[in-house]
């Protein structure tokens, strides 16, 4: 609940939360996007990954996350 609360993890669903669950490689990037505070790369026309389409629910994440950016402190 407390991660939840601080908007690291949400479910897959308003009301589904799969703690137990399998983690996919975009989820996982989520998650740590939010841990270091690194926001998601907006308006994505085209991929830098074969295996990840520009329409992917976490292509901005993805994207982010192989960028290089300055972080918070």
């Amino acid at each position: 609940e407390r991660v939840s609360a601080l908007g690291i993890m949400t479910g897959n669903s308003a009301t589904t939360f799969n703690p137990n669950g399998a983690l996919t490689r975009a989820q996982a990037v989520k998650v740590l996007n939010q841990l270091f505070e690194r926001p998601a790369v907006e308006n994505i026309t085209e991929s830098t990954f074969r295996d990840v389409p520009a329409s992917h629910w976490a292509i901005g994440d993805i994207e982010a996350a192989a960028t290089e950016m300055t972080m918070k402190k």
